[in-house]
């Protein structure tokens, strides 16, 4: 059966290696290609074909940087309110109470009594006499001052400003301060609008070789200012002391304009012939009295915030590829802004004319920060110049929460929410 299967296959075999050479010899040499083309194809270096150079590099490179240039559509807006509430600057202790050094009020002041150096003997025992006068003499034995002694329940150290503060012999000493009424404004901020970003993508997923799915993360800045003044009103609240005046006053005009004058070592008001001419007053007093005018303050106050946000998006993003070099993105996920601002205040009590020792105002800043949570969606479209880097340009709608600094019962409520944002920068895979 050996030979048999042997005597039939030879043949054939044999057959075969005699044809080889006679086809050989019928198949053409090609031609050597034309020198130009051999050389411009050297020079390209070698290339893959459009379709396998696209999933080679995107294959390699599964991370993309993003760095931006961002440019809200939608201008923030701060509303202020609870506008006019200035608290008393002066901190007055119950009249009715002894133990104090000076009561000072917005438009006068009472001071503690007690016997001076010159009407007490040796042993500091007072030696004028109560409820009358005593006289100082130089060392020729001259007479150089008539003053009025020292009597418990009464002070000659006070002073006021306005005669109207006189009222049937009683002297009306007064504290002022205002509490707001709801005055509040609302005013566009006046942010550059402009901001950066700086973002990363990586890719975690694919369909087929033209679409993937990629976790990205975003960071980016901007900032908003927005100030307004005005003049408002708001309620009037005086604390008023009400004293006896333990003869006849003098006119406010006759007391020295400055308060500070009126307590030093000689005493008070003195004459040209050294006879001390104030009139005693009432040293404690249980009449207080406080009262609240609705609206009655005139107040011209000037109110900024001023600060930047910075926003953290993160969340999935689908890339498509419609061929090798155009591409479009979208995403959606969570934003957090981190926003950091100054609140100042000043606000100026205009009593329209009514003298007081200092200016009743505030004047301060309040810095404040917060994290506040909200949502984004965005598409982009990219451009890629080579395999690894290009260019997109897109839009981000961001959804948040307004952020409120509060500050002495003011509040600027920052409207940062539903912006649409407009993104243009730079891509690269890596």
């Amino acid at each position: 059966m050996f030979t048999n299967f042997f005597s039939r296959i030879f043949p054939f075999g044999l057959s075969v290696l005699l044809a080889v050479p006679v086809v050989a010899q019928q198949v053409e040499v090609p031609e050597e290609p034309d020198p130009e083309d051999k050389a411009k194809a050297e020079a390209q270096g070698f290339r893959l074909p459009p379709q396998l150079r696209r999933v080679d590099y995107r294959d390699a490179n599964p991370w993309v940087l993003h760095a931006n240039v961002r440019y809200s559509q939608t201008e923030s807006a701060v509303k202020f309110s609870g506008l006019g509430s200035i608290p008393s600057t002066r901190n007055i202790p119950g009249a009715d109470q002894p133990d104090f050094a000076l009561r000072q009020y917005d438009d006068g002041g009472v001071a503690l009594d007690e016997p001076r150096a010159n009407e007490t003997d040796a042993s500091g025992n007072q030696s004028s006499t109560l409820g009358g006068r005593y006289q100082v003499t130089n060392g020729d034995g001259d007479v150089v001052g008539d003053f009025i002694s020292y009597t418990p329940g009464q002070t000659r150290d006070w002073a006021f400003l306005d005669d109207r503060q006189v009222v049937n012999g009683q002297l009306h000493l007064n504290s002022f301060s205002a509490e707001s009424s709801g005055a509040n404004f609302a005013r566009d901020a006046e942010g550059s609008g402009l901001g950066v970003e700086l973002g990363v993508s990586k890719r975690i997923l694919k369909f087929g070789r033209k679409t993937d799915v990629s976790l990205s993360a975003t960071i980016g800045t901007s900032d908003f200012e927005s100030r307004t003044a005005d003049r408002i009103t708001a309620n009037l609240v005086t604390l008023t002391d009400v004293y006896n005046i333990l003869g006849t006053a003098p006119a406010a005009s006759y007391l020295a304009p400055d308060f500070e004058l009126l307590f030093d070592d000689i005493g008070n008001e003195v004459a040209g012939d050294g006879r001390e001419i104030t009139i005693p007053l009432q040293q404690l007093t249980a009449d207080r009295r406080i009262t609240t005018v609705p609206n009655g303050a005139n107040i011209q106050g000037e109110w900024e915030v001023k600060g930047a946000y910075y926003s953290i998006r993160v969340g999935p993003e689908i890339r498509s590829h419609i061929s090798e070099k155009l591409a479009f993105t979208a995403g959606a996920g969570f934003l957090g802004v981190y926003v950091g601002s100054d609140f100042s205040v000043t606000e100026t009590l205009d009593l329209d004319g009514y003298p007081t020792f200092t200016t009743i105002q505030v004047n301060a800043t309040e810095n404040m920060t917060d994290l506040i949570a909200g949502f984004y969606a965005e598409a982009t479209v990219e451009y890629w110049i080579t395999q690894r880097t290009g260019f997109f340009i897109g839009a981000t709608y961001e959804s948040v929460d307004d952020f409120v600094q509060a500050f002495g019962g003011r509040t600027a409520s920052v409207l940062l929410g539903d912006a649409t944002v407009v993104r243009f920068g730079i891509i690269h895979r890596f």
